[in-house]
């Protein structure tokens, strides 16, 4: 028995969002034999867009119950039977997260009409139920409402079985995939990605990338994009989900790098975390009229060299603040009130010693900034068993990254720069450096500082 399920929703992921209405079909392969629908109080306002979408509004769900109290009519609809549903897996996630939230559970076979239709009717433009509803002259007099959808995906149903040559049996096998797929990835290119280390895109059905990612099990990490807990696994997403491509880095190191610099490159629109954090403030050194060395924080702005870049200026403060502390400098000849570093558990007097002693504890406290400017390049595990990999700073910057064959060996920086792919540097960037630091065979370099170290950042 098939249990065809539509549901409407105040939004686009279960996480989130609340079911408005549900219809449910049974169907025994031949005929509809039972039928549930009721409109749901989601208990959380349902937003304009929606309403305009689904003619659902606040005023028709006030008075109509919630989904604990429908929870047990609901449930023994769907006991027993394959959950069917035109992109099955937002509504049973829907369903499921209702269920989880009462204390109970929802483990139920699913069939897909979007990826059966792709089987079983290959070559459409378009999978969408609308489309699919125009394409075979279904009749439906209440699109995106859940009992017109669901009557729709029924006769969409009925024309798969009559069709289907074993394509619904090997959708239900045990070890099976296709359940939990998106409903326009091929299971073919599900089932060709790699588990190794690197980078995947997730494109859109123009190619675009629309979403970034990296992981030391490509095929696991994309799978837990699937689950209904992924955070990135919105509804839009999902549906905009054609195709998947990757890059092998070898090393976790290095697709922490290429990811970083990936999603900087292409801004995909499900990529949020790294997209804009750059440097807005910079320490900066100057001595005043009377020859004190002084420190202060500033907006960075062209032509402008700081010490050290922030991503903001309470992360700029309070690196000064330990910078003071360590050093013991004079606060006031860093912007910072004494009567704030006395809060912040800073004792020490200020105008209390000679002009010589406080300018060789500045010079100290700057010396320890720029010998973070150093030249190095990390070593890491390379893409085959004869290769390695190597990330290149040069006096504090980021220059790139590359491979080489485990047999070669380094003279100088300049041959290490020679195998590299040159990519920007950003705050990200230094943070991932930072936390590989130790754990990576280092090789030191020795340059000549030429200027402010524009590759650090805090």
């Amino acid at each position: 028995m098939y249990a065809i399920v539509d549901i409407e929703t105040t939004g686009s992921s279960a996480n989130y969002g609340k079911i408005t209405e549900v219809a449910i079909l049974i169907h025994d392969g031949k005929r509809v034999v039972d039928e549930y629908q009721t409109l749901l109080n989601p208990e959380r306002v349902i937003p304009m867009n929606i309403t305009a979408l689904t003619g659902i509004s606040n005023e028709m769900v006030r008075d109509e119950p919630r989904f604990f109290e429908v929870a047990k009519e609901i449930y023994q609809m769907l006991e027993g039977n394959i959950f069917v549903a035109h992109n099955v897996n937002f509504d049973y996630s829907f369903l499921k997260n209702e269920f989880q939230q009462l204390g109970g559970t929802l483990n139920l076979k699913k069939l897909c009409t979007v990826r059966l239709s792709r089987k079983v009717f290959p070559g459409l433009k378009s999978y969408s139920l609308g489309n699919l509803c125009d394409h075979f002259g279904i009749a439906n007099h209440a699109r995106h409402r859940a009992m017109g959808d669901a009557r729709a995906t029924v006769e969409l149903l009925d024309l798969i079985i009559q069709n289907d040559e074993n394509h619904i049996a090997n959708f239900l096998k045990k070890d099976s995939q296709e359940g939990f797929l998106p409903p326009h990835l091929p299971k073919a290119t599900f089932d060709a990605l790699p588990e190794f280390t690197g980078v995947y895109y997730f494109h859109d059905a123009h190619g675009e990338i629309i979403y970034v990612g990296k992981a030391n099990n490509i095929k696991k990490r994309v799978k837990g994009h699937f689950s209904n807990t992924d955070v990135v696994y919105k509804q839009g997403l999902k549906d905009k989900l054609y195709d998947i491509s990757y890059e092998e880095c070898g090393d976790e190191m290095i697709a922490f790098l290429f990811e970083s610099s990936e999603i900087k490159k292409h801004f995909p629109i499900y990529n949020k975390a790294q997209k804009f954090s750059n440097a807005k403030y910079g320490l900066y050194h100057y001595q005043d009229g009377k020859g004190f060395d002084r420190l202060s924080i500033g907006k960075k702005m062209k032509g402008t060299l700081p010490l050290i870049g922030f991503t903001s200026f309470d992360r700029a403060r309070d690196y000064l603040i330990e910078l003071v502390k360590k050093f013991e400098l004079d606060p006031e000849l860093c912007s910072l009130p004494a009567s704030m570093m006395m809060y912040f558990g800073y004792t020490i007097k200020t105008g209390g010693e000679g002009a010589t002693e406080q300018r060789e504890r500045f010079k100290k406290a700057i010396q320890s900034i720029k010998e973070n400017s150093q030249s190095f390049c990390l070593l890491g595990q390379g893409r085959t068993l004869t290769e390695k990999s190597v990330v290149l700073v040069e006096n504090g910057k980021y220059l790139g990254f590359g491979f080489f064959e485990n047999d070669m060996a380094f003279d100088s920086i300049e041959d290490v720069k020679a195998i590299i792919t040159r990519y920007p540097d950003t705050p990200d960037i230094q943070r991932i450096i930072n936390q590989y630091y130790t754990k990576r065979k280092v090789i030191q370099f020795t340059t000549q500082v030429q200027e402010p170290n524009y590759g650090l950042f805090a």
